[in-house]
């Protein structure tokens, strides 16, 4: 028998779990999967495999063989890529997984480009919105677009997906302009049904400021077709990823709602499975989409460039600029090893349990090691005089006793002690903290982490480096908090 041919059957079955399934990836029939497995077994004369009307699951010595086999595989494909070159084509089946809407929209147009480079590889796409598990689905390589979540796995960042609150102009012409988030809970909001669970919808001002917004829900989808038909159509407002509205943007069927605030972007990332190394074919797909994805994000902000600005007149006379272009983030660098600009950070929750939850949550992603560094951490809570108090058992046990001078500054402003806190050090002096804080933070930002930091509530206030704003948001508005951002140096 083929034995390096039984090898990858097997090591297929078992990673799929399902005799068919491994068939099918395999371009064979599962009788005849079926049967190579049965004759691997009488040649081994021993069991590998104990099935049952549902699944299938190793014996010890099948699991044993699966281990061993796994790692010939490998090895003979590496020493085949080392003797050959890149003469021969690479062959075989590469499976891919993304989420709906980036599979829809720019990963056809990635996918002919790596069969230019590789005309006789067979690429088979899934597409689902679920976080999908490389090893149990049989995926090489798989797109993840916002956090990474759960699971075992390499991820190679790749840039960020940016997202547009939009609507059609015949919706603003019936229903009137939208001239602040405050107004958003009056519309109409069509989502899909794995974003924005909850009632608020986070915003960012392009000054910098991160705020959320309530939303009121009227349609939930489980794609995001139908979501965007509806928005084009003028049923409500939504938020659609940059590359699935840019035509309708540059059509003039589609216009951002409050364009003086972004939307966060998502991240994106590859991910491909922990083996090593991997098979030639999987790494020099990889290496391709590494080195033309990136390229392809900012296409969709170059689609606007250059053309007019146009303003769309509400029955009140209000008018909505669409910008000339849709600033689209270019990509991160893979290790994220460039120096990163600080943020002021500001989230204001209604109870001093909350804050601390929230706050070591935020310490247990700093451990992460993903790239968000705090240099300065306090706590503080307004009291029943409208005074700012430090809470100094939490801010001591969370974030140490330095507090920067920027976040000095800030607490004075807010009504607290900017410099004297017994058994703290600030990073300035006070005066260079307030001449500071005021170059940071304009009235229109202090007024409104003032009026979100009502009686009785507790603001968390960081200064850190953080890679992307989309964690810790999700910490922030997980707690019900109020979260503000302004970048406070350069990198």
């Amino acid at each position: 028998m083929n034995m390096l041919e039984a090898m990858r059957i097997y090591v297929r079955v078992v990673e799929r779990g399902i005799i068919s399934h491994a068939a099918r990836d395999l371009n064979m029939g599962q009788p005849a999967a079926s049967e190579r497995i049965e004759r691997l077994e009488t040649f081994l004369d021993c069991r590998l495999l104990l099935r049952n009307a549902r699944a299938l699951r190793c014996t010890p010595e099948g699991l044993d063989f699966y281990e061993r086999a796994k790692t010939i595989l490998q090895d003979v494909a590496q020493a085949i890529a080392e003797v050959s070159g890149d003469k021969p084509m690479l062959e075989g089946t590469i499976r891919i997984a993304a989420p709906h809407c980036f599979g829809e929209t720019i990963v056809p147009e990635a996918l002919k480009q790596v069969r230019e480079a590789y005309p006789y590889l067979h690429l088979a796409l899934v597409l689902n919105d679920r976080l999908v598990d490389l090893v149990t689905e049989g995926v090489d390589i798989s797109f993840r677009v916002g956090p990474l979540g759960e699971g075992t796995f390499i991820a190679c960042p790749l840039g960020s997906v940016e997202r547009m609150l939009v609507a059609s102009p015949g919706y603003l012409l019936h229903h009137g302009a939208i001239s602040g988030p405050s107004e958003l809970i009056n519309h109409p909001f069509i989502r899909i049904q794995s974003m924005f669970g909850s009632d608020r919808l986070p915003l960012t001002r392009v000054a910098g400021v991160a705020e959320s917004a309530r939303i009121r829900t009227s349609v939930t989808t489980s794609h995001w077709r139908p979501m965007y038909e509806m928005v084009v159509s003028g049923m409500g407002i939504g938020v659609v990823e940059a590359p699935a509205c840019v035509d309708a943007l540059t059509e003039g069927r589609l216009v951002r709602v409050l364009p003086d605030f972004n939307v966060p972007s998502f991240d994106l990332n590859m991910l491909t499975q922990t083996l090593r190394p991997l098979p030639p074919r999987v790494r020099s797909v990889a290496l391709k989409l590494k080195e033309i994805l990136p390229g392809m994000l900012p296409s969709s902000r170059n689609a606007l460039d250059g053309r007019p600005n146009r303003y769309i007149e509400s029955t009140t006379g209000m008018g909505y600029r669409l910008p000339d272009s849709l600033s689209l983030t270019d990509c991160f660098n893979e290790a994220r090893s460039e120096a990163m600009p600080q943020q002021l950070i500001v989230a204001v929750f209604d109870s001093e349990d909350t804050a601390e939850k929230a706050s070591r949550d935020l310490k247990g992603y700093e451990d992460k090691g993903d790239g968000f560094k705090v240099q300065s951490g306090v706590l503080v809570q307004k009291d029943a005089a409208g005074k700012i108090s430090l809470l100094e058992r939490q801010t001591r046990s969370l974030w140490g006793t330095v507090i920067g001078a920027i976040t000095g500054g800030l607490v004075g402003m807010l009504g607290g002690p900017a410099v004297a806190v017994l058994g703290f050090t600030v990073g300035a002096s006070g005066g260079l903290a307030m001449h500071t804080i005021e170059d940071v933070l304009d009235d229109e930002s202090i007024e409104a982490i003032s009026e979100k930091l009502r009686l009785g509530a507790v603001a968390l206030i960081v200064e850190a480096q953080e890679p992307s704003p989309f964690e810790v948001d999700n910490i922030v508005r997980g707690y019900k908090g109020d979260i503000f951002r302004k970048l406070s140096s350069a990198p």
